[in-house]
This record gives structure tokens, sequence and C-alpha cells, in this order.
């Protein structure tokens, strides 16, 4: 298998995506070839994923590196053309693009279908530039149609409110498939000693219960409506304690909010971590906030560690399976707060949240559903061959 990544970052939803596909590839013995754009900042992916893939770093630029975005990648038909190259030469059974959303990466699908080998594509947010409030959105939004529309594999979302606004954007354009993130399970119960190092070194005691917030500090995830709903909580429960595990561009900006409302001592910043699982154990509630998303899994990896979770209203009517059986809702900060204080709300909702994962969220479930997608295109493209060789010439082939 050859997972492509298109280089928008190691840290985001769609590279957590890549690694954990690859490794639950190689663990059913397969095997894996990473295909990484040389860029500094895929750096921590290539290092993340190199123990059980063949990492090859490639001269490519993102989408996003170029100023006119996706427009640029209508011109740059050289690129695709030495891609195809780079990918036939490797020689893989099939194909597998990741996006970040409709017009990442453009290029690489033209350059996938100058190669004979099967693929498959997904794409992580599927909401349009127009959507998105992007500048010169109409026009990226043709763009974008005009190559999804070209290319014939199959198009995966990782939800189905995803996948139907892909539906709806492509029209009759392509073949689309859900395949939901899943993530490893976690047997949390076998990590107390873990939680309660990690709680210690973040200086907690035991009746303090903290609140975690999982994400890079963006306006997709709102950071500054995590201090807002922190406020509220902690006004009703001094015990709370929220601690932000993430970097991002409005970092500095973020901790100066947090010194102006004299919040230091209720409200941290870990900054960057490679490793959330600790976190994780040590915190008592996940709460989610940000605007939109494909499907996060900072949510899904706080359900498979035991955490619960507290997501808008908004983000869980995209989503059919979060319900008041495994998710808290954040609209109402005083129910929410008196949810908190009710060990057997905290204990149903934290057991719904197992369930789900081990139900349908998790990184087993996850890959067993591409293993049967990548064989149904490896079929569907041996059958597409031998109808090609089988099909008679043109005459006026035969006369040239």
């Amino acid at each position: 298998m050859l997972l492509v990544s298109s280089g928008s970052g190691s840290r985001g939803g769609g590279e957590i995506f890549l690694a954990y596909l690859g490794k639950g590839l190689a663990d059913r013995d397969h095997e894996v070839l990473m295909w990484i754009p040389d860029d500094r900042r895929m750096d921590e992916l290539a290092d993340k994923c190199s123990p059980f893939a063949h990492i090859v770093r490639a001269n490519y630029r993102n989408t996003y590196d170029y100023r006119a975005r996706s427009l640029s990648t209508c011109f740059n038909w050289t690129v695709s053309r030495r891609v195809a190259r780079e990918w036939g030469t490797l020689r893989p059974d099939i194909i597998h693009i990741n996006k970040q959303n409709l017009e990442d990466g453009l290029d690489l699908l033209r350059a996938v279908r100058r190669c004979a080998t099967p693929s498959v594509c997904t794409i992580h947010l599927t909401q349009t530039a127009s959507y998105l409030h992007a500048r010169a959105a109409s026009l990226r939004d043709r763009v974008a149609h005009w190559q999804l529309s070209k290319y014939k594999g199959v198009f995966v979302a990782v939800q189905e409110r995803r996948c139907a606004m892909l539906r709806e954007f492509l029209s009759a354009g392509g073949r689309t498939k859900t395949i939901c993130n899943g993530v490893p399970l976690i047997n949390y119960r076998a990590l107390r000693a873990l939680r309660e190092a990690k709680r210690e070194m973040l200086g907690l005691t035991a009746g303090d219960f903290l609140v975690l917030g999982i994400g890079r500090l963006v306006e997709q995830k709102r950071p500054f409506l995590f201090i807002d709903i922190a406020k509220q909580l902690h006004a009703r429960l001094p015990e709370a304690r929220f601690l932000w595990v993430g970097d991002g561009k409005l970092a500095e900006q973020w901790q100066k909010t947090i010194m102006a409302e004299k919040l230091e001592g209720v409200i941290s910043w870990s900054g960057w971590q490679a490793d959330v699982l600790p976190y994780l154990l040590a915190g008592d509630l996940l709460l989610h906030v940000a605007e939109f998303e494909g499907l996060p899994f900072a949510v899904i990896e706080a359900m498979a560690a035991g955490v619960p979770c507290a997501l808008t209203r908004d983000f869980a009517t995209e989503l059919s399976f979060f319900d008041e059986s495994n998710a808290l809702f954040v609209d109402d900060a005083g129910e929410l707060a008196k949810n908190l204080q009710d060990p057997l709300t905290l204990a149903r909702v934290k057991e719904g949240g197992c369930r789900l994962v081990e139900n349908k969220l998790s990184m087993s479930k996850m890959v067993e559903s591409y293993e049967q997608l990548y064989r149904d295109a490896i079929a569907i493209g041996s059958t597409n061959k031998t109808n090609y060789r089988k099909m008679p010439c043109n005459p006026s082939d035969r006369a040239g």
C-alpha cells in the first residue's frame, strides 16, 4: 500500500489518521510505503511512521504553500507528471491519497490519473470554500469540482454528514463511501498508575477536576470559547482546573487573554505534545468546542481512554452516533456543571463513549474497512485492464 500525504503538516487530524492507518495495516502484515513531502514540518510524521512503514520523502509543495492556493495547481502539470513517475517506480498495488479538504492536493489526484495503479482518496473536511468564507471561494470551488470530477476512484469521507456534503458537491461526478476514523482501544483501568503520576506532575490534588482542551490553537478550534466556558464552569465548580494541550498561531494571544482575565491559576497550557495519552488519562473531561470538524481524533481518543466528552450540540447533530448516552453538551453551562457533579451521569457517559469506540470507531474496524476498499479497487482495476486487452482495435488504428 502506498499511503500519500498531501503535506499540510504533521499535527493535524489527517496526518494522525495516516499514522493510525499505516500502523494498523502493518500490524496485519501488509507492506506499507508512505510518500511524505520533504518539507521540515513533515519530519515529525515521518519519524513517527518510520518504525512500521518505508518512508519516501518527496519534493512536493502543499496547496497552501502557494499564494493562489488551488488555483496554482491548475497549471503545475509538470509536478503531476513527475509525481506519477515517482509512484510508478515504487510499483504499489494500491495508492491511497490523503487530502485535508476539497481543494487540497488536486495536483496529486491529477498525478494518480496518470498511473495504471488502482487508487482511493480520503477527504477529511468536505465543506466548500464558500462554506468556510475563503477568499475567491466561488472560483476555488469550481476548480476543486472540476478536478475532483475527473477522478475515477472512490472518495472516502470520515463520517456520514461529510460524505453527504461530498456527494452534493460532486453531483454525479464521483463515487463516495463513508469509513469512520478509528483509534486503538485502551485498557485505561490498567493505566491507573500513569494517571496518578501525570496528575502529580501537573500539580493536581485528589479533589481537582481536570478539564482538557486538545487541538491546535487556531480559529477553527475556538480556544477563546474554551476560555469563556471555563470561566462559567469555574464559577460553579471551584475545584475545576483547565488545561489546553496543543500549539498554534493564537498561542500568544490566548495566553495574554488568560492573564488579562486573571485566570492563570485556573487555566494552563502544555504546548504541543507528541503523546497525549498521559494527559487524557489524567483528565476528567474533554471539552471540545471546534467550529467545524471531520471526525476529530481528540474526541474518540478521549472516549477510548475513558474520559467523558462535552460537545456542542451543533457538532453532535452532524454525527448521529453522539447523543446523551455517550456525551455531555456545553451549550448550557449550568446544566453541564450540574452533570459534572453527578458521578452516575459521568460514569454512564464514560461507559457509553467506550462502547461507541469499541463498536464503531476502533482502529481495527477502520483498517478492515480500508482493506476491503483496497480489494475492491484492485479487483475493478484488474477487470478494466482485462476488458481493455480484449477490446478490438479501432479500424483507424489498424490502418495506422
